[in-house]
């Protein structure tokens, strides 16, 4: 096996989430020099969505990667909102960028497919201050939010509609939040470590095809985008290229710093 897979238990603030640290199970392991931590996108499947678990058992063979279930996903307990942090998730995924970084040593590449590539790009701007993360992977998921708080409140009941979550303050009023301060569009302008946007060609998400490449363009950090023209959302029959795509960024693209 070039794999070993360990489970493990994340704290994040009052959830204990699920996860798995895969390990590379030969020389790869002391020759690493970066983490990565993926993280899934609107699935109930969470981290064992096929995607994950195809990129988390293939980049482990070069480095170690942590998957995780966010709250409301997977196995992970039901998702409590009482704020539009609540909702756009990064304090987890920040959770789970230090937890990589304890149980390696190394710094973090944080990958997310789809709503978790949004997360990600939040999470990047706290964790560079911190010297924690050194670059970001977006799957689908370089993506603006609504401005507009009625089109945000139309994707938040969306969103409650098949995630386990309750609100314990009026959804409108966190659709509100969200619209006026505008979250992926600060992160994208904030960022300062190398990105990765790999985007789908057949992408259904119209609110995607939208807003990609304007995000794109008003990123200010190293960055690089990818567009798989036959691809769709899912990248279903493009798992290995990914694979391919991320292997070769992360070895000529980040490097850690001295």
């Amino acid at each position: 096996m070039d794999v070993r897979r360990e489970p493990l238990t994340l704290a994040s603030g009052p959830y204990r989430l699920p996860g798995e640290l895969w390990r590379p199970a030969n020389r790869a392991a002391e020759e690493a020099r970066l983490a990565l931590v993926l993280c899934h996108g609107s699935t109930q499947k969470g981290m064992r969505h096929e995607l994950i678990r195809h990129l988390a058992s293939e980049l482990a063979r070069k480095w170690p990667v942590l998957t995780f279930d966010l709250p409301g996903f997977g196995r992970a307990p039901m998702l409590v909102i009482r704020g539009p942090g609540d909702y756009l998730y990064h304090e987890h995924l920040l959770a789970a960028a230090r937890k990589a970084r304890e149980l390696t040593g190394l710094p973090v590449v944080l990958i997310g497919h789809s709503m978790g590539g949004r997360v990600s790009l939040q999470a990047a701007i706290r964790g560079q201050e911190e010297g924690l993360v050194i670059g970001v992977v977006t799957l689908a998921g370089l993506y603006d939010l609504p401005s507009d708080p009625e089109a945000m409140e139309a994707l938040v009941a969306d969103f409650a509609s098949y995630v386990r979550v309750r609100f314990e303050v009026p959804m409108g009023e966190v659709a509100r939040a969200i619209a006026e301060s505008r979250p992926t569009l600060r992160a994208v302008e904030a960022l300062k470590v190398p990105l990765l946007a790999v985007e789908a060609g057949r992408e259904v998400y119209g609110f995607i095809r939208e807003t990609r490449y304007e995000l794109f363009r008003k990123a200010r950090c190293p960055k690089t985008l990818v567009l798989l023209g036959r691809a769709d959302h899912k990248f279903k029959d493009h798992h290995d290229k990914l694979v391919e795509i991320i292997s070769g960024w992360l070895e000529h693209r980040t490097s850690v710093p001295s």
